[in-house]
């Protein structure tokens, strides 16, 4: 039998009201994603061990190798190395998170960089109380479902002001018609919460609120 109740309203509206723009998410769409998520962990450990050593044996040929051989491998060394990254900054999110002062600057520049966006506008020169994967991932998917369709330029607007011992971002753009947009959201939300800070939706974009240092 299929679970059809749903979970609620990922988040609020600009009034406070639980939103009606997002759709509700069904409890056996979230389960089925945690069922690939309870594997996520030892799927890193595997991947990180065939990645160390496919990146020995390249140095070996490096080593050893002249002309475009060499060229190749060098090349292929810097791919594993990008490759190795990703998976690390996966792997971060497995973990239990630990909040400690970080530049805002440095996590949306990472998420901006993620979602393979641009921020229009000036992110403030603060330090927030967060877990570093965790909101990095928030703010990616935020920032990607709010700067429009993947081709062409994607860009969303950025606005801020602090308020309650938080910092606001005001993201405007176009909202990125997505299937998982609910789902995406309710991680969004719920990362955003566990750090003690909070999403909300408007028409033409989102707003997140993150704690100060």
């Amino acid at each position: 039998m299929t679970d059809r109740s749903g979970l609620g309203a990922p988040h609020f509206d600009e009034s406070g009201q639980p939103c009606a723009r997002h759709g509700v998410v069904a409890t056996d769409t979230l389960l089925a994603l945690a069922a690939v998520g309870a594997r996520v962990s030892g799927f890193h450990h595997d991947v990180a061990s065939k990645l160390q050593s496919l990146m020995m044996s390249l140095d070996e040929i490096t080593e050893i190798a002249e002309g475009d051989l060499r060229m190749v491998a060098e090349t292929a060394q810097g791919s594993l190395r990008e490759l190795h990254n990703l998976v690390m900054v996966n792997r971060a999110l497995t973990k239990a998170p630990v909040r400690k002062r970080t530049p805002l600057r440095e996590l949306a520049t990472m998420a901006a960089g993620r979602a393979g966006m641009k921020l229009r506008g000036e992110v403030p020169a603060v330090d927030v109380n967060v877990a570093a994967p965790s909101i990095t991932h928030a703010l990616a998917i935020v920032f990607d479902l709010v700067s429009g369709p993947v081709s062409g330029t994607r860009t969303a607007d950025i606005v801020h002001r602090t308020e309650g011992g938080r910092v606001v971002l005001e993201l405007t753009g176009s909202e990125t018609p997505s299937q998982q947009a609910n789902e995406l959201l309710v991680v969004a939300s719920f990362l955003l919460r566990r750090e003690e800070g909070a999403l909300s939706c408007k028409s033409n974009g989102f707003v997140v609120a993150l704690p100060l240092a």
